[in-house]
């Protein structure tokens, strides 16, 4: 009787172990491919932020890099004159400016892509 009932406590805890090294997993492979796009990149993030600079025609608040349905890129945001906050995309090999929108309009197709409700 005492064994019947282990049996479900030892398969519910090796699922849930299981599934945390899929996270993980899963973790490790997408810091691997950034750490590959960057090691490879071309330019430098400074000569990103200097290019989304000069795109837009303000000054950039924060950087990284940015997946893109597959495609690895420099995101810059940056805030203009007219005090609002553009994502800038930036080739990682050529330097050249891919993409120019809005902030918000950038985080919530992210957060659509990621499962996430915008605007929570």
């Amino acid at each position: 009787m005492f064994r019947m009932s282990l049996i479900p406590v030892a398969m519910a805890t090796v699922i849930a172990v299981g599934a945390t090294a899929g996270l993980a997993s899963a973790g490790t492979n997408d810091n691997a491919q950034e750490m590959a796009a960057f090691s490879s990149a071309k330019i430098s993030l400074s000569q990103a932020i200097a290019a989304a600079e000069q795109k837009v025609g303000g000054k950039a608040m924060d950087g990284g890099l940015n997946n893109e349905n597959g495609v690895m890129t420099f995101a810059v945001e940056v805030v203009d004159k007219a005090n609002t906050v553009q994502t800038v995309l930036v080739d990682l090999n050529t330097g050249g400016v891919i993409k120019v929108a809005p902030a918000d309009t950038e985080s919530e197709g992210n957060a659509e892509q990621d499962g996430q409700e915008s605007g929570n």
